[in-house]
């Protein structure tokens, strides 16, 4: 059983962390369109106090004890390169905290894995990012002793953001010598054979010291690695696995042969090792090659992609119980938001509309299809701005209900 997410203590002064806030002052759309996927981005701002209210040093016993509560496996204590001791993540509770105090004044570093699914500021943040990338959010919270270093050289599968909260980590990053590795099983095999684990035959392109305060992001595929100084280190590593091409080809090959037999033929018995058969499969390939191209519907299969990722998200730890109470004060005049982290999609039948969100959805008339249509394309509206033939009272109940049922939050009046 999961441990309830909990609220920061400073939350009546600190708004949640968001995805404009690791980037300020550079803009979320001069990110991607400089750096998101094509070069590291540093910022250093001199501010120790920047990330207050979003998780310090003194929540990391509190961390623990809400990590302790999970079945999943999110604790990892990760001793320095060179190292006899093992680094294999395991649950917190099979984990003393005697040890993890120990290992930490051994040199080891201890990382708390999965973090957005039991801490409220943390899972904030990820809905955040989730808005911003439409990718899959995981944050991890790193504790390096002074003088440590937690991995070796090495680079990841997927984006990293390194938020660094308190103390300091000196990073150094290297240029890719393998473009875009993707995290699927066949990479598993391939990687190995393309990573250059000597610094001499890789480029530098980065060697910052990052302070309270400060923020990193580099994409998939850039070597690096982390070391502390003369004091230790807190970050938190928030990664983005991105949706690729292959995903969404994959899933309209599959769409397409639900309503189309050929495409569901399996292989026949002997394709292990019979050259006949592989003979009679490479031929056979070509034409399903082709069956494909004039079969596959890329709207279809792209709103397969899009239906399912959208019923997956989970409602954001945003305080909306507070909220119910004053839903009968909403009012035409009022401006409503959608939750952090919620994308919506709209779908039809000859009688009915559909707004879906998360696990939940919101069905009416046909005669509703423009105002979900509406909602599904505005983050945040005036109430009065929602569009078709309803009544001012008719749209307020209706954004009451869509408030209720968890997808819009009203927006605080200055």
């Amino acid at each position: 059983m999961s441990m309830p997410l909990r609220s920061p203590a400073t939350s009546a002064t600190h708004s949640p962390l968001g995805i404009c806030d690791l980037l300020a002052p550079l803009g979320l759309e001069e990110f991607i369109g400089k750096h998101y996927g094509k070069s590291v981005f540093v910022e250093h701002r001199h501010d120790r106090d920047y990330y207050g209210g979003f998780v310090t040093l003194a929540d990391l016993d509190s961390c623990l004890l809400a990590a302790a509560a999970s079945p999943k496996t999110i604790l990892q204590l990760v001793p320095p390169p060179g190292s006899s001791r093992s680094a294999l993540p395991v649950q917190a509770s099979a984990i003393s905290k005697d040890r993890i105090y120990d290992a930490y004044l051994s040199g080891d570093t201890v990382r708390l894995i999965g973090v957005e699914h039991y801490w409220a500021p943390v899972a904030s943040l990820a809905a955040s990012m989730h808005d911003a990338f439409a990718a899959t959010i995981g944050i991890n919270i790193f504790l390096t002793p002074p003088r440590s270093q937690a991995f070796p050289l090495h680079f990841d599968l997927v984006d990293t953001f390194l938020i660094q909260v308190a103390g300091a980590k000196r990073w150094q990053i290297w240029e890719p010598t393998y473009e875009q590795p993707m995290e699927t099983r066949l990479s598993q095999h391939h990687l190995p054979n393309v990573t250059v684990l000597d610094e001499s035959k890789l480029k530098l392109c980065e060697d910052s010291l990052l302070e309270a305060g400060d923020i990193l992001y580099m994409p998939r595929g850039f070597y690096h690695k982390g070391t502390t100084e003369d004091e230790l280190s807190l970050h938190v590593t928030a990664t983005v696995k991105q949706v690729y091409w292959l995903d969404l080809l994959q899933r309209a090959f599959e769409v397409a042969a639900l309503d189309h037999v050929n495409l569901r033929e399996a292989l026949p018995p002997g394709f292990l090792g019979d050259p006949q058969v592989r003979q009679s499969l490479s031929q056979h390939f070509a034409g399903m090659l082709q069956s494909f191209c004039e079969l596959a519907s890329f709207d279809q299969g792209f709103d397969s992609f899009v239906e399912e990722e959208i019923r997956s998200q989970p409602f954001p730890p945003d305080g909306h119980f507070a909220v119910l109470p004053e839903l009968e004060q909403l009012s035409a005049g009022s401006v409503v938001e959608r939750r952090r982290g919620l994308a919506c999609w709209v779908d039809f039948s000859p009688e009915t509309a559909s707004i879906h969100f998360g696990p939940n959805q919101v069905r009416g008339p046909l005669s509703l299809a423009l105002a979900f249509q509406f909602v599904r394309d505005h983050p945040r509206f005036r109430v009065s701005e929602v569009p078709g033939a309803l009544s001012l009272d008719s749209k307020v109940v209706l954004i009451r209900r869509l408030v209720r049922e968890g997808l819009l939050r009203p927006v605080p009046s200055a």
